[in-house]
């Protein structure tokens, strides 16, 4: 008989975390107190790793051993995340911009092992669909003024592909071994709403194309393979 797959949970409250060894265990971990609030904890998809953010710095742990793998010198971060094999932690702060001046970066993608930093961007607001991956991760995504744009994790400063749709408001990347992505643009005055797929990689063409009224906003639902997408669409009334 194979041996049962070890689980393990987190929590976080106003003023504490704690991790503990699922059942038939049932024990809670020893872990060093954070020194303040606990903004922000996640398990890498795979659960190797687990993040937490504080005032000051990010720490991402093994969840095997408990022993912290990297401490990340940035203080702020309200949101943390990591890529699909948990490789990368992505980290966000609140956006503001000086009023003489550019906005500083905001969200930053960095290696889970060393806690070196690989690029930063500005993002004024953070979701599941602010930073895209491919479940390779050889490519990250991010939507900038209608155009999606694809960053190998190794050079973030400028983009290795571009897919550019005139008034596309969001996107989505399928998982999957090949994978695809979705693009929506929402219906304007006498014009419908948009929906295209195209393989990532092969933007000359794309691989469907739909076209329908009453559609302002939308919600990408992918298949597991990433073979499939449903779509939901709304409209305000």
């Amino acid at each position: 008989m194979a041996a049962r797959q070890h689980t393990q949970f987190a929590y976080r409250a106003q003023k504490e975390m704690g991790v503990w060894d699922a059942p038939p265990t049932s024990a809670a971990l020893a872990l060093d107190k954070p020194a303040s609030e606990v903004r922000a904890l996640k398990y890498s998809p795979n659960g190797k790793y687990l993040a937490w953010a504080i005032a000051a710095e990010v720490r991402v742990m093994d969840a095997q051993t408990q022993a912290v793998v990297a401490t990340i010198a940035r203080a702020g971060v309200l949101d943390v995340r990591f890529s699909p094999k948990g490789t990368y932690v992505v980290t966000w702060e609140r956006f503001s911009k000086p009023a003489d001046g550019e906005a500083s970066p905001n969200l930053s993608i960095w290696d889970a092992k060393t806690g070196a930093l690989c690029g930063a961007f500005v993002h004024k607001s953070f979701g599941e669909d602010a930073i895209q991956w491919t479940d390779d991760e050889k490519y990250c995504a991010k939507l900038v003024a209608g155009e999606v744009r694809f960053y190998a994790p190794e050079a973030l400063d400028q983009p290795a592909l571009v897919l550019r749709v005139d008034g596309m408001s969001s996107f989505s990347v399928s998982p999957g071994r090949s994978p695809s992505v979705a693009v929506f643009v929402p219906e304007r005055g006498s014009k419908p709403a948009l929906l295209r797929m195209y393989t990532v990689g092969s933007f000359t063409r794309p691989t469907a194309n739909k076209t329908f009224f009453k559609a302002e906003n939308v919600e990408f639902y992918w298949h597991r393979l990433g073979t499939n997408l449903l779509v939901l669409t709304q409209t305000d009334v």
